[in-house]
């Protein structure tokens, strides 16, 4: 290919460039203004409509493993909440060094938390999504969970729970690849 037809594919001869001039063009002509008719003897110059597919709720393709994403909005719902309770709980810790240690915990937890409901979303598009989707929402939980209780009660004792929940999502994320 040649630098013009590159160029040539890149400004118009490209789907979206095709899609963009298309609907460009129609709404120009919805509004009352007419583009001019020039002639085009080039037939690969001439504007083609696309056959647009048909509009599909995107809930609907992800068939059976749409929980996960209910389980997603549930697992962001009560990330903000923690994040808010752990920052109203944690501002009334008298000693500045356990306050500093605490709101770390925190913070790491509330940061895996978010972060691992966005993914869950995704997991109706993982090869195997109910393995990596039960590995992912089992490592959030107990990831997040013991370092929120260790953020809120300054107890170690569910530390290394913690450790089991981190090697969940590092298994859920290995999922993906394979």
């Amino acid at each position: 290919m040649s630098v013009a037809d590159t160029m040539e594919y890149i400004t118009l001869g490209n789907p979206v460039s095709r899609v963009l001039i298309s609907s460009t063009s129609t709404m120009l002509r919805a509004i009352g203004l007419r583009p001019k008719q020039v002639p085009i003897n080039d037939p690969k110059l001439q504007l083609q409509t696309p056959q647009l597919p048909l509009k599909v709720p995107l809930y609907s393709l992800m068939g059976s493993h749409y929980n996960f994403v209910r389980i997603a909005g549930l697992g962001g719902a009560s990330a903000i909440f923690m994040g808010a309770y752990c920052k109203y709980f944690l501002k009334d810790v008298h000693d500045p060094k356990e306050q500093q240690e605490a709101q770390a915990f925190a913070d790491v937890a509330n940061r895996i938390h978010f972060l691992h409901s966005f993914a869950l979303m995704c997991m109706p598009l993982a090869h195997y999504p109910v393995f990596t989707g039960a590995l992912m929402t089992a490592g959030t939980a107990l990831f997040s969970g013991c370092m929120y209780y260790r953020a809120l009660t300054g107890e170690r004792g569910l530390q290394h729970y913690a450790t089991i929940g981190g090697f969940c999502l590092i298994g859920a994320w290995l999922s993906l690849v394979f």
